[in-house]
């Protein structure tokens, strides 16, 4: 049944404005809550919480006619009723908006690169990164040692004392490894862009 099918029953209303009938009230859910979450349906209200938004627009109902703010002189009830379901689902959509521009913020913030897409810029400048990266750790000119010391501590980020007793070297000596890598890696990167 339809919201524009059921009857308003003057009486019901009448019992409805003074408050204290609880059966009026049992009664009134009865009637409306299935029609409105229907009515919801049909406007194509999917993507928001509609049983959240009829309940809300019944206890607005429930709040609102013993305060007298339902006037039949200026209209229908089922327009009334309706007006508020439509206030409750826009409601209801804003705070959907809002909950996923923040959970996109936390995403784009908090995860990594691979979940949240990126600007086609950043996603070349890592492109570029890599191929300049294989280019230098492929050179002929970068030995054995040098390249896994670079790899150990640079791609790795093991401490520098740990790089250097495992390869029999000074910590300076894995800072002059590094930063001669970097240079080249720098100097790579700029041919590719």
């Amino acid at each position: 049944m339809r919201v524009v099918d059921i009857p308003t029953s003057a009486v019901l209303l009448e019992r409805l404005r003074h408050g204290a009938d609880a059966d009026a009230w049992t009664e009134f859910a009865l009637r409306y809550r299935v029609p409105l979450l229907e009515f919801a349906e049909a406007r194509g209200w999917h993507h928001v919480d509609i049983e959240g938004a009829v309940q809300e627009t019944l206890r607005t109902v429930a709040i609102a006619l013993p305060r007298g703010d339902y006037h039949p002189e200026k209209g229908r009830f089922r327009d009334w009723l309706l007006g508020i379901l439509r206030n409750r689902l826009k409601t209801a959509l804003r705070t959907e908006v809002n909950r996923s521009r923040r959970e996109y913020t936390y995403l784009r913030d908090r995860l990594p690169e691979c979940v949240v897409p990126e600007t086609d810029a950043a996603l070349w400048r890592k492109v570029c990164l890599r191929q300049a990266l294989r280019m230098v750790l492929e050179a002929p000119a970068v030995a054995g040692r040098t390249r896994a010391v670079f790899v150990d501590y640079v791609l790795h980020g093991r401490p520098a004392e740990e790089v250097a007793d495992a390869y029999g070297l000074t910590p300076n000596a894995v800072y002059q490894i590094r930063n001669r890598l970097i240079a080249r890696l720098r100097k790579c990167v700029a041919t590719l862009r």
